[in-house]
């Protein structure tokens, strides 16, 4: 069976996908503007172009941008709420990239019957799907502390991640975090009931 390309190998931190999304929000979205984020964030015109490939991809390339663009004034509440924030950027991280999607369905599924999972044990199942090779390794290595980084998850202990459960988060939050699940899953529409999926694990 052909593995599935991960396309991420850089990450960003969340302040600066914020100002990307601003930007996004308010029509001043540009390539030129998103160099000078990454490159206030990372040293070497290499990994600059790298973020900048990221952000495009988390904003103005994503499969949630008619959404975001369809609600501005709901995206720019939830910038706004500390607990609405988690789900908004996890929702951004999943539907561009299907690792963070997997990786979150994976932890929701074993969160669901344990209180911890492990870095060994996400790898190993995430090969599955992704091959077990040192590109795996290395975009895994970006996703879990930009998921930890949102707030979803945190780390219990060297290689071990426990996690956080969100409460207190607005409607519009809980429903672009469920579009972020239809676009991994096209089969599903708005009106099927998907809660009990274990990417919901975190919200329920």
């Amino acid at each position: 069976m052909a593995k599935v390309s991960i396309g991420i190998e850089k990450r960003v931190s969340l302040p600066i996908l914020e100002l990307a999304l601003r930007a996004v929000l308010d029509g001043s979205a540009s390539s030129d503007y998103f160099m000078e984020l990454a490159l206030a964030g990372c040293t070497g015109p290499n990994r600059a172009k790298k973020s900048v490939a990221l952000l495009n991809r988390l904003t103005i390339k994503s499969k949630l941008l008619p959404y975001i663009e369809q609600y501005p004034e709901q995206v720019n509440n939830m910038l706004r709420s500390s607990m609405d924030k988690p789900l908004l950027f996890s929702a951004m991280m999943c539907s561009a990239y299907t690792l963070f999607y997997d990786t979150v369905a994976l932890l929701g599924k074993y969160f669901h019957v344990q209180e911890t999972v492990s870095r060994s044990f996400l790898l190993q199942k995430l090969s599955e799907k992704y091959g077990s090779n040192r590109t795996l390794d290395v975009a895994f290595d970006c996703v879990m502390p930009m998921l930890i980084e949102t707030g979803i998850v945190k780390r219990s202990e060297l290689g071990v991640y426990a996690m956080v459960r969100q409460e207190k988060y607005s409607d519009h939050a809980a429903a672009i975090y469920k579009q972020a699940f239809l676009l991994n899953n096209p089969n599903f529409s708005e009106k099927d009931n998907v809660e009990g999926h274990p990417f919901f694990e975190f919200i329920k």
